[in-house]
């Protein structure tokens, strides 16, 4: 019997084309499935505003240079024109009228999508993260500079129209293709993680329209001369045709000189988001621990493409997350961490959202349920499990606090142990890259004395309360301490007080602080004092609020601007709170608070009428000269005590307002 004649490499690359067409097809069907329905158009729109420039439309830019938009190999398709005129009804005319907007020349080789969109993960506040894909030599100063403001113009209508997060990235394919993603800043990793960012791109992209990553084509072990030797080989007008693709870059493995920058870089990530970075951070400790056996996930994805999930072409059960998180239970249940396994295990039930304990209907169920429950069935659920997570919208702060401790321990354990294995003289991440990055790290999860404490919690939608009750308590030292807690515990003690606690502190005015700055509350918040909290009213209570809010509000880390971290710290803003808790028939400044906050994002409180003194050198020479206020609750007395702690101070303070 004669064996069957070998394919070309022309055939194979068709062969494997028409896979990987078919998984992209698949991951745009479960992106748009799994999209609200008022923001599924928005798939098709926000491409096309980047392919057209006309006043009409948002996105829209003057600008002298020609070529700043226009998409390779984007047509108009009638699910295109159906978004469009959902989209933008007044304009049909415009649309029935292609032609007249449809442009001449094409400045985007590919708009690619990275990250959970069209995965298990993707859920309804998920980043659109583009990549915008172009060759930098076609393309001058000022087509580049109009085409950034075009992305940014286009990006501010998506949040202010939709709420919804877009963001572009700029990408020159030859940059990529050498590894150069720019310094570590906003959603950029920079030289943090540029390996670990490519892999990342392949593990996770969607090719929405133009040239796709000829990566794609290649096997999944292919050493990069086999790389170039197979997109060489490729020829104009066949096919595949080399003018479909674009070259990214070959990647075989992983670099270990990047770790350490990925690991600081997914610590400051999970500020925001540490559902998401518990499972990144996991996925770096576990590439450390196999450095040599594993292929990165992106080759392993790919190999399942090219091959089939059941049957070759079949790409249901093909998912990116999913994959990635049958590596990691896989490595943690090998070295027996049971309590990880748990910890990553509810991390992406959470994420993913599924609400497994409520039914739906068959034409209902999308294919990340269907992973999802398949999933929960292996790790053996019971259906109090479920409920209890899926109820997690109803957990008391107690509950969510507690669940997000075990994430950043988790977080600084994992970077801790590798940080231990690492060479760190041998780090690729920049040093201004390591500066700002670390910065950011020691401004949230640092300890230093009077520093105020960030609340770490991924559940930032779920910890405003819209009643509290401040409570007074004398501890068996003798030591007065005052508590904030959850709803109204007027009258309620023991256990079930204790279970409505938010937060202890030695004062009111640095509980208070603590719970504006980590949105808490704020000035709609009804605060209930208990009866032993004299002499500080409501009054007082509202009022402190109020200029808390405006002076010292909730924090972004993430959002301190690069410039201001790798730049001398700086006070930013300086407060006393004067005789907060005295008796309010007191003429002299019996008692001082002083807060203030600094260009690093940190926040202060220091007790004592000498704190005033050791901050002076510093109000007295930061430039600009930050602005500084004093607050001294309403009674007959305030204009004197002002008076006397201005005489004091020695320096201009602002007397705030009462109401």
């Amino acid at each position: 019997m004669s064996s069957q004649p070998s394919l070309t490499i022309q055939q194979n690359l068709t062969i494997r084309l028409l896979r990987v067409l078919r998984y992209n097809k698949a991951r745009i069907e479960r992106a748009q499935a799994l999209l609200p329905p008022e923001r599924r158009p928005l798939f098709h729109v926000i491409p096309f505003l980047l392919h057209v420039n006309h006043p009409e439309l948002p996105g829209y830019v003057e600008a002298d240079a020609d070529l700043f938009y226009g998409l390779n190999n984007f047509s108009f398709r009638d699910e295109i024109k159906d978004a469009l005129f959902t989209i933008f009804p007044q304009q049909q005319d415009l649309f029935d009228d292609i032609k007249s907007v449809w442009p001449r020349q094409r400045a985007i080789d590919a708009l690619v999508l990275m990250g959970s969109i069209g995965t298990i993960a993707q859920s309804e506040k998920s980043d659109f993260d583009y990549w915008v894909c172009v060759d930098g030599d076609k393309l001058n100063e000022a087509s580049l500079d109009a085409m950034q403001r075009k992305l940014n113009t286009v990006e501010d209508w998506a949040m202010s129209c939709y709420d919804i997060e877009v963001h572009f990235f700029l990408s020159d394919i030859e940059k990529v293709r050498n590894n150069d993603f720019g310094v570590a800043e906003g959603e950029s990793a920079g030289s943090a993680q540029a390996v670990f960012l490519k892999s990342e791109f392949y593990t996770t992209n969607i090719v929405v329209a133009g040239k796709a990553p000829f990566w794609w084509l290649t096997p999944d072990a292919t050493s990069e001369q086999q790389y170039y030797s197979l997109l060489n080989a490729l020829e104009e007008g066949g096919s595949p045709d080399p003018n479909w693709f674009m070259d990214l870059g070959h990647l075989d493995k992983l670099d270990i000189k990047e770790l350490f920058g990925a690991a600081i870089w997914q610590l400051g990530k999970a500020i925001d988001s540490p559902f998401k970075s518990v499972l990144k951070m996991a996925k770096l400790e576990v590439f450390l621990e196999n450095l040599e056996q594993e292929q990165p996930l992106c080759n392993l994805l790919k190999k399942r493409v090219h091959h089939g999930d059941e049957a070759p072409g079949n790409v249901a059960n093909i998912d990116p997350y999913a994959l990635m998180f049958d590596q990691l239970l896989s490595h943690y249940q090998a070295v027996n961490e049971p309590e990880t396994v748990l910890l990553l295990q509810q991390c992406l039930y959470i994420k993913c959202n599924c609400q497994l304990s409520q039914p739906v209907a068959e034409s209902d169920i999308t294919f990340k349920r269907r992973i999802i429950a398949g999933l929960v069935k292996q790790w053996g659920w019971t259906k109090s499990q479920i409920r209890h997570l899926d109820n997690s919208h109803n957990w008391s702060l107690t509950e969510l606090v507690e669940l997000s401790r075990k994430i950043h321990r988790f977080l600084i354990y994992c970077y801790r142990r590798m940080s231990s294995q690492l060479q760190m003289d041998n780090q690729s991440v920049s040093r201004e890259d390591m500066a700002v990055l670390g910065r950011r790290l020691d401004t949230f999860y640092s300890k230093k004395e009077h520093k105020l404490e960030f609340l770490r919690i991924g559940f930032d939608d779920k910890v405003f309360c819209p009643v509290i009750t401040i409570k007074q308590h004398r501890r068996k030292n003798g030591q007065q301490v005052w508590a904030a807690y959850y709803d109204d515990q007027l009258g309620v003690l023991g256990k079930n007080q204790e279970k409505a606690r938010i937060s202890v502190a030695e004062s009111p005015v640095r509980l208070i602080l603590w719970c504006v700055c980590n949105r808490v509350i704020d000035i709609s918040t009804t605060v209930l004092l208990d009866y032993d909290t004299d002499p500080v009213t409501d009054s007082d209570i509202h009022a402190l609020i109020k200029h808390f809010g405006k002076i010292f509000g909730p924090v972004r880390v993430n959002a301190i601007p690069r410039e201001a971290l790798l730049s001398p710290m700086q006070i930013k803003a300086c407060m006393a709170v004067v005789n907060f808790t005295s008796s309010r028939l007191k003429p002299t400044v019996d008692e001082v608070t002083v807060i203030y906050t600094t260009t690093w994002g940190e926040t202060y409180v220091v007790p004592g009428k000498e704190s005033l003194d050791k901050l002076w050198f510093e109000l007295q020479e930061s430039v600009p000269r930050p602005p500084c206020y004093i607050f001294v609750p309403e009674s007959s007395q305030r204009k004197r005590i002002y008076q006397a702690f201005i005489d004091a101070a020695e320096q201009d303070f602002e007397l705030l307002n009462y109401w």
